[in-house]
């Protein structure tokens, strides 16, 4: 019985996407349990580029898949979604959890008026309509999935309290019942108890790789508050999410980018903007898969990957994007911090603290011009790396104590060094 979450350690964007396909090659089952249309995984498989913004990435390679109680659905999204992937995988199958919240058109609207009514101090979300979504399911206003099925005239109902309550106009909802009923029709086949699936599955000796979306330093309770998502993105969560007891999450394995990248506002210590900060933004195409956005790009900061692997009891890291750092001729690491005169080695992860911070950095070589094929690389394992980008991933492990598992060398799914 095996049950894998894949965690993102920094502020999303590290390629959990690509890593939950490796991961789920053998899996029977992968499963979304957190967040809603505001995290896009891509992921490229055999020369085509996925992008997936509900259903979980490792679908692709798994063949079935969940979305879980804990997911803020895009009925629409998600429609579309099941499409795109059933071309790609001949026989695929999804479960869909009758729990799991729905995102209205409202609630979109909503996102984009928060988002003005904060001037100077934007969150910068992604307009998706999942931080009204979570607002209406904490004050027990939401609409879930299940809820679908009833009567459309008590649906309606329901529909107009919301609306109500936030003291907004809407003059379509006719046209937003037809639309979600439609979409019910269509994803009825899909309807199950995602949590009961997993026992069964795991009950048989299958293994579950449970696929976060987000990353840590975005958690609602434990990220850089207020600058952070509407859900709980630690591995703790892949439990609740799902449907299932903690006893079945038995391996956590954290990802995270070989650099730090950021979308929108917030605290980011080891942020560098100009000539360097370009050419790691175009080498790796560093734009956001939910809305193209540029990322924020800094060096890596140790003291905040230390907090995130011991906050998710990360056992393994998976380290991506070790190719794009091919771009610059030396590579600076944070170590530590210094703040107010005291020296930090492990973030405590308050935005006031964090915006003091002073990182702390030491250089270390790059190893630009040495590889000239990243995935003949992934063919020939770890001791094809050269010898500066071997000594970088050595340096991350003995500073932050967690063992670095793989590295990814490209965006192919295959593109994965086991160490």
């Amino acid at each position: 019985m095996t049950g894998i979450a894949l965690i993102g350690l920094q502020w999303g964007d590290e390629g959990k996407g690509k890593v939950s396909a490796y991961f789920s090659r053998e899996a029977r089952l992968v499963v979304r349990f957190n967040g809603g249309a505001n995290a896009g995984h891509t992921v490229k498989l055999l020369n085509r580029v996925y992008r997936l913004h509900i259903i979980p990435a490792g679908a692709l390679t798994a063949g079935r898949a969940a979305v879980g109680p804990g997911v803020y659905v895009d009925l629409e999204l998600l429609s579309r979604e099941l499409e795109e992937v059933k071309e790609a995988r001949n026989g695929f199958r999804l479960y869909l959890s009758p729990k799991a919240h729905v995102v209205l058109p409202i609630h979109k609207h909503l996102d984009g008026e928060l988002e003005k009514k904060r001037p100077g101090s934007a969150i910068g979300t992604t307009r998706r309509g999942i931080g009204p979504a979570a607002m209406d399911k904490h004050a027990r206003l939401g609409v879930r999935v299940e809820d679908l099925t009833m009567d459309e005239q008590l649906l309606k109902e329901r529909i107009k309290q919301m609306i109500k309550i936030h003291n907004i106009t809407w003059n379509n909802l006719d046209n937003i019942v037809e639309k979600l009923t439609s979409y019910t029709h269509a994803l009825a086949d899909t309807l199950d108890d995602v949590g009961l699936r997993i026992r069964r599955e795991m009950e048989g000796g299958g293994k579950i790789v449970f696929e976060g979306a987000q990353g840590t330093l975005l958690d609602i309770d434990h990220g850089t508050y207020p600058y952070v998502t509407s859900s709980t993105t630690l591995a703790s969560a892949a439990a609740s999410g799902s449907g299932v007891g903690v006893k079945h999450i038995n391996k956590v394995i954290g990802v995270a980018k070989a650099y730090a990248t950021r979308v929108g506002s917030g605290p980011f210590p080891t942020e560098i903007t100009g000539e360097t900060a370009e050419l790691i933004r175009g080498y790796g195409g560093e734009y956001g898969a939910t809305t193209g956005r540029p990322r924020r790009i800094g060096w890596l900061d140790l003291p905040l990957l230390r907090y995130a692997a011991n906050l998710n009891d990360a056992e393994k890291i998976v380290l991506t994007r070790i190719d794009t750092l091919e771009c610059v001729e030396k590579i600076k690491v944070c170590v530590c911090y210094e703040v107010d005169g005291r020296r930090v080695e492990e973030a405590q992860v308050t935005s006031y603290e964090l915006m003091k911070a002073q990182p702390i950095y030491v250089e270390l070589g790059g190893w630009r011009g040495k590889v000239k094929n990243w995935s003949r690389v992934a063919e020939e394992g770890y001791g094809a790396l050269p010898r500066e980008a071997r000594r970088y991933i050595e340096f991350i492990e003995e500073e932050v104590g967690v063992e670095i598992s793989h590295v990814s060398t490209g965006p192919e799914v295959g593109d994965m060094v086991e160490r």
